[in-house]
């Protein structure tokens, strides 16, 4: 049986008032139980994870946005998770809060702000996926051959370390699980997630396409382009059709979920 002891989180952070609001004030870190360790001016979430895994005195790493808010008690629920997976793969390589598999088809569920509700399907125990929201990933502390520190930027790992535990035979999973990501509009698919997108291909060639949570990994990335286009025009001419935003309490969203 694990414990909430069993966890650390870490997160890179670029804006300290929303890790203030989000993930530095959810209880069990408040309270001490769980330590958060924090990363500014990180080169790519890859690195961090990779630090993580060497350097943690827990048996998991919890890594985490800056911007999600994890309900009092979270960290109890997650032990019974883990200790529940176990008992069906005691070789799993990922575990999350959202993911999908290699029919698109989606498990797990997340508050999402910039929707505001909770996004994704329910699940009632582990369900095996291809991809993983990295707003959520929990690692077993030293497992390092999963991590690519070539990976470039902030995007596409979740997709990434799943690919990697399956070279090694090893399995991901999305689990049931109450988080609030207290997440922005996407405004751009360019970038630095197009860079990411580019490296993923070449990477992972001979298994495309690959689902991801966002725009699937394809040869002729079709999907990519027209989801930029997406985006750029969205954010230029829709307005959010519900009363979410940065400037709600994401504990006041946890307290209306019945989260906590």
């Amino acid at each position: 049986m694990y414990t909430p002891q069993d966890f650390s989180v870490v997160s890179p952070v670029n804006e300290p008032v929303t890790l203030e609001r989000c993930l530095a004030a959810s209880p069990d870190i408040v309270e001490g139980t769980v330590p958060l360790r924090t990363v500014a001016d990180a080169a790519s979430a890859s690195l961090v994870i990779e630090a993580a895994l060497r350097d943690a005195a827990t048996a998991f790493v919890v890594y985490a946005h800056q911007d999600v808010y994890f309900p009092r008690g979270f960290f109890r629920v997650l032990a019974d998770r883990l200790t529940a997976l176990d008992a069906v793969d005691p070789r799993w390589a990922v575990a999350g809060a959202i993911g999908r598999d290699a029919r698109q088809r989606t498990h797990g569920t997340v508050w999402s702000t910039d929707r505001g509700m909770v996004v994704g399907t329910v699940i009632d125990g582990p369900r095996p996926v291809d991809c993983l929201d990295e707003c959520l990933l929990v690692l077993r502390a030293g497992d390092l051959s999963l991590v690519d520190t070539a990976l470039p930027g902030f995007h596409l790992y979740g997709v990434d370390l799943v690919q990697m535990g399956k070279d090694e035979g090893r399995s991901s999973y999305a689990l049931p699980l109450n988080i609030v990501h207290h997440a922005k509009p996407i405004t751009s698919l360019g970038g630095g997630y197009a860079e990411g997108h580019r490296y993923m291909r070449r990477k992972w060639g001979a298994r495309l396409p690959l689902t991801t949570l966002i725009a699937p990994l394809e040869r002729i990335p079709w999907k990519l382009w027209k989801m930029r286009v997406g985006a750029w025009v969205r954010t230029r001419t829709v307005r959010a059709k519900h009363g979410y935003g940065q400037s709600t309490d994401p504990r006041a969203i946890a307290r209306e979920l019945a989260y906590e």
